[in-house]
C-alpha cells in the first residue's frame, strides 16, 4: 500500500499513542469497533470514543516546531452511505509535557450507511513563520493520523435498512417489507434506496439481521427479499423511458447502480428488449429476474 509523501516533517513514531475507537453498545457497554456490523440499521445510532496520548515536546522537536505551535486533535468521520463528511470532535492542545485527551463523537443513523470511515489527527491548530525551512507553516497542516472504519451494510448489493412499524407508517399493514426508491438518478444509491422492514413481522426480521448465521428458513426468506429487491430495481430501470443502455452516470449513484444490475443479472439484454417483454408478458418478465437471481438456488 502506498503511503502519502508529505512536504514538511512530521510527529516521530511513538510521540502519538492511541487505544482503538470503542463502539457503546445497545446496552451501554464499551466495545471494541469491529471490522462489520451486520445487525447496523438507520435507526440505530452510533457513539465511539478513544483516548490519545500526545507528548508535545516531542511532537514539536521531531516536526521542527516552535515551543509556541499551537497544535489540535481532530476527528473527521465519512460514510459512503449518506456522502456526508463531518468534524466529530476537535481538541486544542497547549503548552509542554505529555497530554491525554478523550475523544467522543455520535453519528446519527439516518446520516451513515455503507462504509463508515474515522479519521483522527494531530494537527497544527494556527499558522505561523516557521524558521525550519521544512517545517509545517500552514493551519491544519497534518502531523500525525490514524484511520478506522466499520462496515455498516454488507456488500454492494446490499442496501440500507429501516425498520418501520407499518401500521404507524401507514404501509399495508401485514407486507413484511418496502423497498423504497428515489426518482433521482444522479442521487448517491444509498440515500436513494431504503428497505423498509415492518417490525410486524419479526420472522423476517431476524432472517435479515441474522446474515451468515441464518438458518435454512431464514435463508429462503432472504433469498425471496434479495429477488424482490432486485426485480423492483429492475422495473425502475425498465419503467425510465430516459434512462439507456449508453447512459452515463457518476460511480455509486443510482442510475449507475441501476444499469449496473442490468448487466449483472441480464447481461445482452437491452432495455427496449426489457420493455417489450414486460409490456407484453409480465409474468415471463418476472420469470426471468427470478431465474437470473437464482431465486431459492442456493437453498435446495
Amino acid at each position: 500500500m502506498s503511503r502519502r509523501a508529505y512536504p514538511y516533517r512530521r510527529a516521530a513514531v511513538g510521540s502519538v499513542t492511541m487505544a482503538e475507537w470503542s463502539l457503546k453498545s445497545e446496552d451501554g457497554e464499551a466495545v471494541p469497533l469491529p471490522a462489520f456490523i451486520p445487525d447496523w440499521d438507520f435507526q440505530r445510532d452510533l457513539s465511539l470514543e478513544t483516548v490519545v496520548g500526545v507528548d508535545l515536546d516531542a511532537v514539536r522537536a521531531s516536526a521542527g516546531l516552535p515551543h509556541e505551535a499551537e497544535l489540535a486533535l481532530s476527528v473527521v468521520w465519512s460514510s459512503t452511505g449518506s456522502g456526508l463528511r463531518r468534524l466529530a470532535d476537535r481538541i486544542t492542545l497547549h503548552g509542554g509535557g505529555t497530554r491525554s485527551a478523550q475523544l467522543s463523537f455520535t453519528v446519527i443513523g439516518r446520516d451513515s450507511g455503507g462504509l463508515l470511515s474515522v479519521d483522527t489527527q494531530l494537527i497544527l491548530a494556527k499558522a505561523l513563520d516557521n524558521p525550519d525551512p521544512i517545517g509545517p507553516r500552514r493551519a491544519g497542516s497534518v502531523l500525525w493520523h490514524h484511520r478506522a472504519g466499520v462496515r455498516l451494510q454488507g456488500d454492494a448489493s446490499q442496501f440500507p435498512m429501516a425498520v418501520v412499524d407499518f401500521k404507524s407508517a401507514g404501509y399495508p399493514e401485514k407486507a413484511p417489507w418496502y423497498l423504497d426508491i428515489g426518482p433521482n438518478l444522479e442521487a448517491a444509491t444509498m440515500g436513494a434506496v431504503v428497505l423498509l422492514v415492518n417490525s410486524g413481522t419479526p420472522i423476517v426480521l431476524n432472517a435479515l439481521r441474522r446474515a451468515d448465521k441464518a438458518s435454512y428458513a431464514e435463508r429462503l426468506i432472504q433469498s425471496a427479499v434479495r429477488q424482490d429487491v432486485v426485480r423492483l430495481m429492475i422495473e425502475r430501470a425498465v419503467a425510465d423511458e430516459e434512462l439507456t443502455d449508453t447512459s452515463r452516470f457518476e460511480p455509486d449513484t443510482l442510475g449507475h447502480t441501476l444499469l449496473g444490475l442490468l448487466r449483472t443479472f441480464l447481461p445482452g439484454t437491452s432495455l427496449i428488449s426489457l420493455r417489450m417483454t414486460r409490456r407484453t408478458d409480465p409474468a415471463l418478465f418476472s420469470a426471468k429476474i427470478q431465474h437470473a437471481v437464482g431465486l431459492f438456488a442456493k437453498e435446495t
